[in-house]
């Protein structure tokens, strides 16, 4: 295991093996268990303080989401982000914010913009460290990018991107510090300076240069086979 999970809310009215399941999630792709790092049910559950059954559960859904593989003898292992699926979510993620932009340029209110500004100043003013701060913050200005787009299923598809496991463990696993907070801000102001001047493919552009893969550089892994289970 890794640093200290989190902790079950017990006065969430849902059944317990979903919030089991959305909290260990959490702690995956919050780097609270590193990649290589064994679930073993009993432990698991020992740390979050449930039975097993609701873990035996979760930990299937986990395997089902992606974050994590049943191997014989280690039990379920979170598995590591490969070069293959940072590839992949970018590649889906640009297309298709790249076409939503295209369709959103032109259509910005003067507030909208005022706004996407104010994000942008935020986004320069927080913590570097505030991984949390910097993802949500990111996430408001590039769905306020897209909020003119008139297709709704566009918009909707991008939406639910930002809440898949895999894009949000790539995200926060980035090496966050003042000199990609720094590359991001900059990358922002060309996005709004070329929103005044209508400007779709200088948008799209800087859109393919915030969604380069080479940019992620992932954190450290463990070996499961030196865990100690």
């Amino acid at each position: 295991m890794a640093s200290i999970p989190g902790t079950i809310r017990t006065s969430d009215p849902r059944p317990l093996a979903v919030r089991v399941y959305e909290q260990i999630s959490s702690d995956i792709i919050d780097g609270k268990f590193a990649p290589g790092s064994a679930l073993v049910q009993e432990q698991v559950a020992a740390q979050y303080g449930v039975s097993r059954t609701p873990v035996r559960d979760a930990l299937t859904q986990i395997t089902l989401a992606g974050l994590a593989t049943l191997v014989p003898g280690h039990g379920y292992i979170v598995n590591e982000l490969t070069d293959q699926d940072v590839k992949d979510v970018y590649e889906v993620r640009y297309t298709l914010e790249a076409l939503a932009a295209r369709q959103s340029c032109g259509k910005h209110s003067p507030g909208q913009l005022v706004r996407l500004r104010a994000m942008n100043d935020e986004f320069e003013t927080i913590d570097p460290s505030d991984a949390v701060g910097l993802f949500a913050l990111g996430r408001q200005f590039h769905t306020a990018l897209i909020e003119p787009c008139p297709n709704e299923y566009l918009r909707s598809t991008l939406a639910a991107m930002w809440e898949h496991p895999v894009q949000r463990r790539i995200t926060m696993t980035y090496r966050q510090g003042p000199e990609h907070q720094s590359k991001v801000a900059r990358d922002h102001r060309r996005i709004l300076e070329a929103l005044k001047t209508n400007d779709p493919d200088t948008i799209t552009e800087v859109l393919r240069i915030c969604h380069d893969p080479s940019d992620y550089r992932p954190g450290p892994t463990v070996d499961p086979t030196r865990e100690a289970l």
